[in-house]
């Protein structure tokens, strides 16, 4: 079970009997402020899943709450709630972001979950501008699957639910608490001994080439090459392409093999 709250301030006004549930591991990151009613987040863990603290980075307008379990032997699952307040400034943002690309950076599976207050994204098309480029950036950067697509308050979608694999069953959009709707959902985890080998690859047939058309076009490789000899000027070609491809371009995950690239 995992419950989340951004108005969930605990602050030390309630009593640990008050809030437990028992067989349930509580973690919460409260805001700093107190001239505000209300927030922070909150998270339920079973006792049995080993929950461990890695990261609590809170500020006035952004939580983070990094934890690792296990459900099996040997497999770590990272779970990371999060809040975003839509009066970010560009900066912010930057450092928000930054934040969870440093926790992405450690290949285990992660999920990542909370209010990113991004109403104008289009996840049809996987595009927005900003500050909601940045979000499609890192997902692309760690190949995350966005899994809501329904409104999670009003006609937006606000909360999201991503993960490093196909692995939610179940998602449903459910019954509203305050002016928000609650996510239910569960988590397909297999036992490391024997699930089988994947890798990532990008996925080509997902790629946005309009964008990457859009990069190219905006570098001037008449400068960027200018005094270069043949060999300096295919590196500075191949690393903007490598770029370009990178940043547009989701991943996915395949069956690892043991046959040559090359066999089919």
């Amino acid at each position: 079970m995992v419950a989340r709250d951004k108005c969930s301030n605990l602050n030390g006004r309630h009593l640990p009997a008050e809030v437990s549930i028992k067989g349930y591991v509580l973690q919460n990151v409260d805001k700093p402020s107190h001239r505000n009613r209300g927030g922070g987040s909150l998270i339920y863990i079973k006792e049995k899943l080993q929950p461990q603290i890695k990261t609590k980075r809170v500020t006035e307008k952004s939580e983070i709450l990094h934890l690792t379990t296990q459900p099996h032997r040997g497999l770590t699952i990272k779970i990371v709630p999060v809040y975003k307040n839509p009066t970010c400034s560009a900066i912010e943002d930057d450092e928000f972001y930054d934040c969870l690309d440093n926790i992405l950076s450690n290949p285990h599976e992660t999920l990542i979950m909370g209010d990113f207050n991004l109403p104008h994204m289009n996840w049809t098309t996987r595009q927005s501008q900003a500050p909601g480029s940045k979000l499609i950036d890192l997902m692309n950067t760690n190949s995350l699957q966005q899994h809501v697509n329904e409104p999670t308050r009003g006609n937006n979608i606000l909360y999201l639910v991503m993960t490093t694999t196909d692995s939610t069953n179940g998602l449903e959009v459910t019954d509203k608490i305050g002016d928000h709707q609650m996510i239910d959902f569960s988590l397909a985890v297999q036992d490391p001994n024997t699930r089988t080998q994947h890798k990532q690859v990008l996925d080509y047939k997902r790629a946005n080439f309009k964008l990457m058309k859009k990069d190219h076009g905006s570098n001037n490789y008449e400068v960027l090459m200018s005094n270069k000899n043949a060999e300096e000027c295919y590196m500075i070609l191949k690393e903007k392409i490598a770029t370009a491809t990178k940043h547009h371009t989701p991943r996915k995950r395949i069956r690892q093999t043991n046959n040559p690239p090359w066999f089919s």
